[in-house]
Protein backbone atom coordinates (compact mmCIF):
# COMPACT_ATOMS: atom_id res chain seq x y z
CA UNK A 1 0.00 0.00 0.00
CA UNK A 2 1.68 3.45 -0.86
CA UNK A 3 2.43 5.78 1.93
CA UNK A 4 -0.61 8.50 2.81
CA UNK A 5 0.52 11.68 3.19
CA UNK A 6 -1.26 14.89 4.98
CA UNK A 7 -1.81 16.67 1.84
CA UNK A 8 -3.99 13.92 0.81
CA UNK A 9 -5.78 13.61 4.20
CA UNK A 10 -6.39 18.03 3.78
CA UNK A 11 -7.69 17.27 0.48
CA UNK A 12 -10.03 14.28 2.06
CA UNK A 13 -11.22 16.08 5.12
CA UNK A 14 -12.09 19.18 3.31
CA UNK A 15 -14.22 17.21 0.79
CA UNK A 16 -15.46 15.42 3.39
CA UNK A 17 -16.62 17.96 5.19
CA UNK A 18 -17.84 20.84 2.43
CA UNK A 19 -19.48 18.10 0.58
CA UNK A 20 -17.73 19.72 -3.23
CA UNK A 21 -14.25 19.42 -4.72
CA UNK A 22 -14.22 23.25 -6.07
CA UNK A 23 -14.92 24.27 -2.15
CA UNK A 24 -12.71 22.13 -0.59
CA UNK A 25 -9.84 23.49 -2.88
CA UNK A 26 -10.43 27.11 -2.42
CA UNK A 27 -10.67 26.54 1.25
CA UNK A 28 -7.59 24.90 0.83
CA UNK A 29 -5.78 27.83 -2.23
CA UNK A 30 -4.71 25.22 -4.16
CA UNK A 31 -6.11 24.48 -7.52
CA UNK A 32 -9.03 21.85 -8.19
CA UNK A 33 -6.85 19.55 -10.73
CA UNK A 34 -4.49 19.36 -7.56
CA UNK A 35 -6.94 18.61 -5.70
CA UNK A 36 -8.31 16.02 -7.37
CA UNK A 37 -4.90 14.60 -8.00
CA UNK A 38 -4.87 13.69 -4.10
CA UNK A 39 -7.82 12.27 -3.88
CA UNK A 40 -7.11 9.97 -6.60
CA UNK A 41 -3.79 8.61 -4.75
CA UNK A 42 -5.75 8.60 -1.57
CA UNK A 43 -8.12 6.13 -2.59
CA UNK A 44 -5.10 3.98 -4.46
CA UNK A 45 -3.65 4.05 -1.23
CA UNK A 46 -6.71 2.32 0.62
CA UNK A 47 -8.53 -0.72 -0.40
CA UNK A 48 -12.35 0.76 -0.66
CA UNK A 49 -13.68 3.59 -1.97
CA UNK A 50 -14.32 6.77 0.33
CA UNK A 51 -16.62 9.29 -1.50
CA UNK A 52 -19.39 9.07 -4.33
CA UNK A 53 -21.24 11.37 -6.22
CA UNK A 54 -24.37 12.61 -4.22
CA UNK A 55 -26.35 14.43 -7.10
CA UNK A 56 -23.75 17.44 -7.74
CA UNK A 57 -22.31 16.75 -4.69
CA UNK A 58 -20.08 14.66 -2.68
CA UNK A 59 -20.43 12.46 -0.12
CA UNK A 60 -18.88 9.59 2.10
CA UNK A 61 -19.46 6.28 1.63
CA UNK A 62 -19.35 3.97 4.82
CA UNK A 63 -15.81 3.05 4.62
CA UNK A 64 -15.42 7.08 4.37
CA UNK A 65 -17.58 7.62 7.50
CA UNK A 66 -14.74 5.04 9.12
CA UNK A 67 -11.74 6.51 7.52
CA UNK A 68 -12.66 10.21 8.04
CA UNK A 69 -12.70 9.26 12.16
CA UNK A 70 -9.16 8.18 11.75
CA UNK A 71 -8.13 10.64 9.55
CA UNK A 72 -9.37 13.61 11.87
CA UNK A 73 -7.31 12.38 14.90
CA UNK A 74 -3.90 12.41 12.38
CA UNK A 75 -4.16 16.04 10.86
CA UNK A 76 -5.15 17.12 15.22
CA UNK A 77 -2.26 15.50 16.18
CA UNK A 78 -0.14 16.83 13.41
CA UNK A 79 -1.50 20.25 13.72
CA UNK A 80 -0.49 20.06 17.13
CA UNK A 81 3.14 18.80 16.19
CA UNK A 82 3.15 22.21 13.92
CA UNK A 83 1.91 24.27 16.49
CA UNK A 84 4.82 23.29 18.80
CA UNK A 85 7.72 24.24 16.76
CA UNK A 86 6.30 27.08 14.70
CA UNK A 87 5.38 29.46 17.80
CA UNK A 88 8.24 28.78 20.28
CA UNK A 89 9.53 32.24 19.07
CA UNK A 90 6.51 33.72 18.50
CA UNK A 91 7.21 37.39 17.77
CA UNK A 92 5.67 41.04 16.54
CA UNK A 93 2.16 42.47 17.45
CA UNK A 94 -0.94 40.29 17.94
CA UNK A 95 -3.94 41.81 18.37
CA UNK A 96 -5.91 40.27 21.68
CA UNK A 97 -9.86 41.12 22.03
CA UNK A 98 -11.32 40.16 25.52
CA UNK A 99 -14.66 40.32 27.09
CA UNK A 100 -14.70 42.82 29.83
CA UNK A 101 -15.83 40.66 32.60
CA UNK A 102 -13.23 38.08 32.14
CA UNK A 103 -10.53 40.97 31.10
CA UNK A 104 -11.48 42.42 34.64
CA UNK A 105 -10.21 39.30 36.39
CA UNK A 106 -8.00 37.68 34.24
CA UNK A 107 -6.03 40.58 32.05
CA UNK A 108 -3.19 41.01 34.92
CA UNK A 109 -2.26 37.20 34.67
CA UNK A 110 -2.33 36.67 31.38
CA UNK A 111 0.00 39.28 30.88
CA UNK A 112 2.43 37.98 32.97
CA UNK A 113 2.21 34.04 31.29
CA UNK A 114 2.56 35.84 28.06
CA UNK A 115 5.89 37.88 29.07
CA UNK A 116 7.47 34.79 30.49
CA UNK A 117 6.48 32.61 27.39
CA UNK A 118 6.67 34.88 24.09
CA UNK A 119 8.60 37.78 25.29
CA UNK A 120 9.34 38.85 21.86
CA UNK A 121 5.39 39.27 21.14
CA UNK A 122 4.25 42.18 21.36
CA UNK A 123 -0.02 42.17 22.39
CA UNK A 124 -2.37 44.86 21.95
CA UNK A 125 -5.33 44.50 23.90
CA UNK A 126 -8.89 45.74 23.47
CA UNK A 127 -11.27 45.24 26.19
CA UNK A 128 -15.05 45.27 25.09
CA UNK A 129 -18.22 43.40 25.28
CA UNK A 130 -18.30 40.06 23.32
CA UNK A 131 -20.75 40.69 20.93
CA UNK A 132 -18.66 43.96 20.15
CA UNK A 133 -15.36 41.90 19.77
CA UNK A 134 -17.04 38.88 18.07
CA UNK A 135 -18.02 41.86 14.91
CA UNK A 136 -14.12 43.18 15.20
CA UNK A 137 -13.02 39.82 14.68
CA UNK A 138 -15.24 39.29 11.91
CA UNK A 139 -14.20 42.01 9.92
CA UNK A 140 -10.54 41.55 10.36
CA UNK A 141 -9.58 44.01 13.15
CA UNK A 142 -8.70 41.63 16.05
CA UNK A 143 -6.13 38.35 15.43
CA UNK A 144 -8.12 36.85 17.93
CA UNK A 145 -10.60 37.25 21.25
CA UNK A 146 -11.91 35.56 24.01
CA UNK A 147 -15.79 35.76 23.56
CA UNK A 148 -18.90 34.64 26.22
CA UNK A 149 -21.84 33.47 25.11
CA UNK A 150 -20.40 34.27 21.02
CA UNK A 151 -23.83 34.61 18.54
CA UNK A 152 -21.52 33.05 16.05
CA UNK A 153 -20.36 35.45 13.29
CA UNK A 154 -19.38 33.40 9.84
CA UNK A 155 -15.98 33.13 9.71
CA UNK A 156 -15.08 32.81 13.27
CA UNK A 157 -13.26 29.48 14.52
CA UNK A 158 -14.29 28.84 18.41
CA UNK A 159 -12.38 27.34 20.81
CA UNK A 160 -13.83 26.46 23.90
CA UNK A 161 -12.30 27.18 26.66
CA UNK A 162 -14.20 26.79 30.06
CA UNK A 163 -17.33 27.49 31.64
CA UNK A 164 -17.96 30.67 33.82
CA UNK A 165 -20.17 31.17 36.65
CA UNK A 166 -22.24 33.68 36.83
CA UNK A 167 -24.17 35.79 39.59
CA UNK A 168 -26.44 38.66 40.32
CA UNK A 169 -25.10 41.43 41.98
CA UNK A 170 -26.44 43.89 44.06
CA UNK A 171 -25.96 46.22 46.59
CA UNK A 172 -24.79 45.23 49.86
CA UNK A 173 -27.63 47.18 51.62
CA UNK A 174 -30.36 45.64 49.75
CA UNK A 175 -32.60 43.67 51.24
CA UNK A 176 -32.76 40.71 48.57
CA UNK A 177 -32.40 37.40 49.64
CA UNK A 178 -29.66 35.25 48.93
CA UNK A 179 -32.01 32.79 47.02
CA UNK A 180 -33.71 35.34 45.02
CA UNK A 181 -36.77 34.84 42.55
CA UNK A 182 -37.31 35.93 39.58
CA UNK A 183 -40.34 38.37 40.68
CA UNK A 184 -37.92 39.08 44.22
CA UNK A 185 -35.28 40.55 41.70
CA UNK A 186 -38.12 42.14 39.02
CA UNK A 187 -39.10 44.55 41.25
CA UNK A 188 -35.19 46.05 41.18
CA UNK A 189 -33.84 48.55 38.61
CA UNK A 190 -31.66 45.88 36.18
CA UNK A 191 -28.74 47.02 35.14
CA UNK A 192 -27.17 45.46 31.76
CA UNK A 193 -25.41 45.90 28.70
CA UNK A 194 -27.64 46.52 25.47
CA UNK A 195 -28.49 44.15 23.00
CA UNK A 196 -26.91 41.94 21.65
CA UNK A 197 -24.04 41.68 24.28
CA UNK A 198 -24.38 38.32 26.14
CA UNK A 199 -25.03 39.50 29.11
CA UNK A 200 -28.28 40.98 27.96
CA UNK A 201 -29.56 37.96 26.36
CA UNK A 202 -28.92 36.08 29.63
CA UNK A 203 -30.70 38.49 31.69
CA UNK A 204 -33.81 38.72 29.29
CA UNK A 205 -34.00 34.52 28.64
CA UNK A 206 -33.64 34.32 32.16
CA UNK A 207 -36.54 36.33 33.29
CA UNK A 208 -38.76 35.19 29.97
CA UNK A 209 -37.89 31.51 31.19
CA UNK A 210 -39.68 32.53 34.43
CA UNK A 211 -42.29 34.85 32.51
CA UNK A 212 -41.49 37.53 34.68
CA UNK A 213 -40.89 41.27 32.85
CA UNK A 214 -38.64 43.69 34.92
CA UNK A 215 -39.92 46.63 35.79
CA UNK A 216 -37.35 48.81 34.62
CA UNK A 217 -33.81 48.28 32.74
CA UNK A 218 -30.78 50.71 32.86
CA UNK A 219 -28.56 50.43 29.99
CA UNK A 220 -24.69 51.05 30.27
CA UNK A 221 -22.60 50.11 27.76
CA UNK A 222 -19.86 49.29 30.05
CA UNK A 223 -20.00 46.34 31.70
CA UNK A 224 -17.16 47.60 34.77
CA UNK A 225 -19.39 50.97 34.18
CA UNK A 226 -22.12 48.28 34.99
CA UNK A 227 -20.74 47.08 38.09
CA UNK A 228 -20.23 50.90 39.41
CA UNK A 229 -24.07 51.41 39.09
CA UNK A 230 -24.71 48.26 41.17
CA UNK A 231 -22.41 49.36 43.99
CA UNK A 232 -23.25 52.76 43.73
CA UNK A 233 -27.38 51.72 44.62
CA UNK A 234 -28.73 52.43 41.22
CA UNK A 235 -29.70 48.34 40.94
CA UNK A 236 -28.95 44.59 40.46
CA UNK A 237 -27.48 43.41 37.07
CA UNK A 238 -25.94 39.49 35.82
CA UNK A 239 -22.28 39.72 35.87
CA UNK A 240 -19.31 36.54 36.10
CA UNK A 241 -18.79 35.64 39.82
CA UNK A 242 -14.92 36.42 39.08
CA UNK A 243 -15.32 39.98 38.27
CA UNK A 244 -17.77 40.54 40.95
CA UNK A 245 -15.06 39.38 43.78
CA UNK A 246 -11.89 41.16 41.79
CA UNK A 247 -13.69 44.46 41.62
CA UNK A 248 -12.01 46.88 44.14
CA UNK A 249 -14.89 47.96 45.93
CA UNK A 250 -16.56 44.55 46.21
CA UNK A 251 -17.37 45.66 49.89
CA UNK A 252 -20.07 47.09 48.07
CA UNK A 253 -21.52 44.35 46.33
CA UNK A 254 -23.00 41.04 47.48
CA UNK A 255 -23.18 38.15 44.88
CA UNK A 256 -26.77 36.37 45.12
CA UNK A 257 -27.32 32.91 44.06
CA UNK A 258 -30.77 33.31 42.19
CA UNK A 259 -33.62 30.62 41.97
CA UNK A 260 -33.59 29.48 39.06
CA UNK A 261 -29.65 29.61 39.36
CA UNK A 262 -28.41 31.61 36.04
CA UNK A 263 -26.32 29.83 33.36
CA UNK A 264 -22.65 29.56 33.42
CA UNK A 265 -21.50 32.04 30.24
CA UNK A 266 -19.72 29.26 27.97
CA UNK A 267 -16.04 31.26 27.19
CA UNK A 268 -13.83 30.52 23.76
CA UNK A 269 -11.00 31.51 21.94
CA UNK A 270 -12.02 32.73 18.79
CA UNK A 271 -10.02 33.47 15.60
CA UNK A 272 -10.77 33.82 11.80
CA UNK A 273 -11.16 30.47 9.40
CA UNK A 274 -8.17 31.99 7.77
CA UNK A 275 -6.15 33.21 10.63
CA UNK A 276 -2.84 30.84 11.54
CA UNK A 277 -4.00 27.58 13.91
CA UNK A 278 -0.58 27.15 15.18
CA UNK A 279 -0.16 30.88 16.67
CA UNK A 280 -4.38 30.54 17.91
CA UNK A 281 -3.49 27.18 19.46
CA UNK A 282 -0.21 28.39 21.31
CA UNK A 283 -1.80 31.37 22.81
CA UNK A 284 -5.03 29.33 23.91
CA UNK A 285 -2.87 27.16 25.57
CA UNK A 286 -1.10 29.76 27.43
CA UNK A 287 -4.95 31.04 28.57
CA UNK A 288 -5.64 27.75 29.54
CA UNK A 289 -2.54 27.77 31.89
CA UNK A 290 -3.20 31.59 33.21
CA UNK A 291 -7.00 30.68 34.04
CA UNK A 292 -6.19 27.68 35.24
CA UNK A 293 -3.29 28.92 38.14
CA UNK A 294 -6.05 31.08 39.03
CA UNK A 295 -8.98 28.46 39.72
CA UNK A 296 -11.19 30.85 37.18
CA UNK A 297 -13.62 27.79 36.03
CA UNK A 298 -12.93 25.61 39.48
CA UNK A 299 -13.40 26.28 42.41
CA UNK A 300 -15.38 29.41 42.61
CA UNK A 301 -16.18 31.02 45.86
CA UNK A 302 -19.63 32.24 45.91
Amino acid sequence: MSRISIPQLEAFFWTAELGSVLKAAERLHIAQPTLSLRLRQLEEAVPSPLLERAGRGIRLTPDGHRFLRHAKIVLAAHRELQASVAVAEMSGTVRIGLAEGFAVACLPSLIAEMREAYPLLAPEWTISTSSGLEQSLADGHLDLAVLVDPIGQRDVRLHFLGAQSNRWAAPVATELANSATAQNLARQTIITTPPPTSMYRQTISWFANERTQPAGFCFCSSLNASLQLVAAGIGIGVFPTRMIQAYPGAAKLRAIQSDPPLADGRVYVADRADSDPGRTAAIARLFERATGSMGYFNGMQD
